[in-house]
């Protein structure tokens, strides 16, 4: 009966990686160039049969493998969250991949290993495991980084991404250790009940525990990308094929925090706050460095990179303030910009010359784009207007309801830092716009036409974020639950 209640707790992951397995033989039996397009369709189709056996779970609550990993309505939402996600940065590879001459089948199971380490740490429960699951992913990372073989930038990506990847997982590692050597535990809910009577064991465990949460807060951190542990992002950003990009900035956020979630609002809420202010600093630091860095770029790719940058400060606010309320509005705020992310990602694979079919990377080749594809102008303003935050979209809303919750805990400096920072970057999405609608040109582009799947991922997130004001209270209804699921 353990053992049933196990594997079907696991059964994505293990469906997942029984997929991996059968297309490693089939891609090394057939090992020609026209295979990686049929291997991706079949990670498609596996990754929705994903979505099906966990939308099917039958446990609300369940904790397994000798209290390893947990189920529940929290990390099942956030896997099925992933899962699509993953789905759609698949199928804005099916023909960049082609047009790239990235012809490495090892490319989709990567990827398939990437989203089963994530699925396991969305369901980590001790440290241990977290850990693992954490390097899986990382050295998944590392090497579609450099999927690009021909192109120096892509190995100087992932060479840069390794070393620092090392010293990441070295400070998590050490934090771990220090937490297991002084309390002697390992699982999450055993940690929370040591934390609830923590002030009566002394100063000197204090400092310690707090000493090695503080080196666990910057291995996430680095994940994450806030700054100041961001140097790695804009070059492994650029270097990295530009599919392998979008996985990088729509899938792995969500998942790292939920760990930090897990940890420091489950797990150590009760001293959290004698090492918050990292947090606050954190999120300060990016909001407002994003923000002036972002007004110097030149090429697509490092903008977006700093506008993630950004991105990430806000959602720390919600981390920083630390209640139902700020948890909530960060879980709506990373929803709407997974959502942006995919459409604007794919919006910028799709656009390519008929006559070269690579891919853009200055602004300046966006420059009338509205008489190219007026619909793809449309809806690349639309997405721009929403990361900016104007209403009535949905950026706007995630914004409002993230700052709502830091006044609402008296944290004014927060709020205020994000509001003239967002009014900042306000500039450099009007000035792409600009781009899009008013800047001349001498000289002609003719685009390749888009195919079906990418023009129906477009289409899709650009209906979301344009009329999600329309159930806005119904969403936050969910995320509520979501936040009560993670806090209780």
């Amino acid at each position: 009966m353990i053992f049933i209640n196990t594997l079907q707790s696991l059964a994505a992951e293990f469906y997942i990686f029984t997929v991996v397995i059968i297309l490693l033989l089939y891609s090394i039996i057939n090992n020609k160039y026209i295979i990686i397009k049929n291997i991706s369709i079949l990670a498609v189709y596996s990754i929705i049969i994903s979505i099906i056996i966990l939308s099917m779970n039958p446990y609300i609550y369940l904790i397994t493998l000798n209290n390893a990993f947990i189920l529940d309505n929290f990390s099942l939402v956030i896997k099925l969250i992933v899962l699509i996600g993953s789905v759609s940065c698949i199928i804005m590879s099916l023909d960049y991949l082609k047009d790239q001459k990235i012809y490495s089948y090892e490319y989709v199971l990567l990827l398939l290993l990437s989203i089963i380490a994530l699925l396991l740490l969305l369901g980590s429960f001790n440290l241990i495991s977290i850990y693992l699951a954490i390097e899986l992913q990382s050295l998944s990372f590392y090497v579609l980084a450099s999927m690009k073989k021909d192109s120096e930038y892509s190995t100087e990506a992932s060479f840069k991404y390794f070393i620092l990847g090392v010293f990441s997982s070295g400070f998590l590692l050490l934090g771990f250790s220090i937490l297991y050597g002084f309390t002697g535990i390992i699982n999450i809910e055993q940690l929370y009940k040591l934390s609830i009577c923590l002030n009566y064991l002394g100063d000197n465990y204090i400092i310690a525990i707090s000493l090695g949460l503080l080196l666990i807060i910057v291995s996430l951190l680095f994940k994450l990308g806030a700054v100041p542990f961001h140097m790695w992002l804009p070059d492994v950003y650029e270097g990295s094929p530009l599919s392998v990009t979008a996985f990088f900035a729509i899938v792995p956020k969500i998942v790292i925090l939920t760990v930090i979630f897990r940890i420091f609002i489950y797990s150590f809420y009760e001293i959290v706050e004698n090492i918050n202010n990292v947090f606050v600093y954190c999120s300060i630091a990016s909001m407002i460095l994003a923000s002036i860095a972002a007004l110097y770029q030149v090429k697509i790719i490092r903008l977006l990179v700093y506008s993630a940058i950004g991105h990430i400060g806000y959602i720390l606010i919600g981390v920083s303030v630390g209640s139902i309320e700020s948890i909530q509005a960060s879980i709506m705020y990373i929803l709407i910009y997974i959502i942006m992310s995919i459409n604007i990602y794919s919006t910028i694979i799709s656009i390519k010359a008929k006559n070269k079919s690579i891919e853009i990377k200055y602004l300046k080749e966006l420059t009338n784009l509205s008489k190219y594809n007026p619909l793809l102008a449309i809806s690349l303003t639309f997405m721009l207007f929403s990361m900016a935050g104007i209403p009535p979209l949905a950026g706007f809303f995630s914004k409002l309801y993230l700052f709502a919750s830091a006044m609402n805990e008296s944290m004014y400096n927060l709020t205020i830092i994000g509001i003239l920072t967002s009014v900042i970057g306000t500039v450099y999405y009007i000035y792409i716009i600009r781009l899009i609608y008013f800047e001349k040109s001498n000289s002609w582009i003719f685009l390749t036409q888009m195919n079906k799947s990418l023009s129906i991922l477009i289409s899709i997130t650009l209906i979301i974020i344009t009329l999600l004001f329309l159930y806005a209270s119904s969403i936050l209804i969910y995320t509520h639950k979501l936040s009560l699921f993670l806090a209780l």
